[in-house]
């Protein structure tokens, strides 16, 4: 259900990691070290310049490094992995942080694992094209919780089913209180034909790091959970890719921040591979009850040297909240990106 880096450089050549971090990431050539040939380093550098044109005539510019990531992949054997990712967004926590940081168990003989630390959770899939995020992964996103994950492998299928502490519990409670069960049926390697079809459930969805902020004035209480629940799909015919994602929560919050609403995003894009190193993506966006009411624009992706990238980025925004007020704005970004 996760994007590798080299996925995206040559679908999208924009060097867009979204959400899912190392462990779908295709490691680079095994180092020597500690373990031998058994430690995999890979990472990604990614450097934006932005104009952003408010409707109210204010314009602004920046030039930030937008993303640093460095993984590691231990192999001690065929049934025991390790994996861990060092994460720096100067748009997010503006920190180096270990963004994940996992054990992989798989027993011999069946297609089952067990993953447990730091995960990622499977709630979303947030595919994309473009240098920005999708505002699904705006809403939906859950990262940094100590996890167990039980999986299935097989094929063209697989399932699994994850339990966390989430920072929103219920009143007076202090407990492993989240569960995301995912699945997914995916054969995205094919010229002609190739596609990647999941659905997703959480029990839970204000643990999400879109919503759960929402619970900050109220010390991370509620008096009842709201579940969530997403489905994607990407279907790709020779030289055209097309995404679609929908998230939404099961129904309306009680309490927090956003009492009386039911926030849910959406995310449409196509994509055409113009030439070998050239690509161009389409999006139309959307959400309810959330920090944007609508979303479109193109990127344009030229893959110039091997595992090197530049993109430029053209967004228009309806309804952005920032800082409490709504607005409307354009942006428009270049980005420069290396994976190694």
């Amino acid at each position: 259900m996760n994007i590798s880096f080299s996925r995206t450089l040559a679908l999208a050549s924009l060097c867009m990691l979204c959400s899912k971090g190392l462990s779908a990431a295709e490691p680079a050539d095994a180092t020597q070290g500690p373990f031998g040939d058994k430690l995999a380093v890979s990472g990604l550098i990614e450097v934006e310049g932005s104009i952003t044109d408010n409707d109210g005539g204010e314009t602004s510019s920046n030039i930030i490094l937008s993303t640093f990531e460095l993984g590691l992949e231990a192999k001690l054997n065929d049934q025991v992995s390790g994996f861990a990712t060092l994460l720096y967004e100067e748009d997010g926590d503006d920190e180096l942080l270990v963004d994940e940081a996992f054990i992989r168990v798989t027993p011999a003989k069946v297609p089952l694992f067990i993953e447990a630390g730091r995960i990622t959770q499977s709630f979303g899939d947030f595919s994309t094209g473009m240098v920005a995020d999708p505002v699904t992964l705006e809403l939906a996103e859950t990262k940094h919780h100590g996890t167990v994950t039980l999986g299935y492998e097989e094929g063209l299928f697989g399932a699994r089913v994850s339990a966390f502490k989430a920072d929103v519990q219920k009143v007076g409670d202090d407990v492993v209180n989240t569960i995301v069960a995912a699945l997914c049926v995916a054969d995205d390697e094919g010229e002609e034909l190739r596609y990647r079809l999941g659905a997703s459930w959480i029990n839970n969805i204000a643990a999400t790091d879109g919503l759960s902020g929402d619970y900050d004035d109220f010390e991370g209480s509620t008096s009842s959970f709201v579940g969530g629940a997403g489905v994607y799909g990407m279907v790709g015919f020779g030289a055209l890719d097309l995404r679609a994602e929908y998230i939404t929560a099961l129904d309306e919050f009680e309490d927090g921040g956003r009492a009386g609403e039911q926030p849910l995003a959406w995310n449409i894009e196509a994509e055409y591979a113009v030439s070998e190193p050239m690509s161009v993506t389409l999006r139309y966006a959307g959400a309810t009850d959330f920090d944007i009411r609508r979303q479109y624009g193109a990127a344009i992706g030229y893959e110039f040297m091997e595992n090197t990238a530049v993109a430029f980025e053209y967004l228009r925004e309806n309804g952005r909240v920032d800082e409490g007020v709504k607005g409307d704005r354009d942006l428009f970004t270049l980005q420069l990106a290396m994976e190694f």
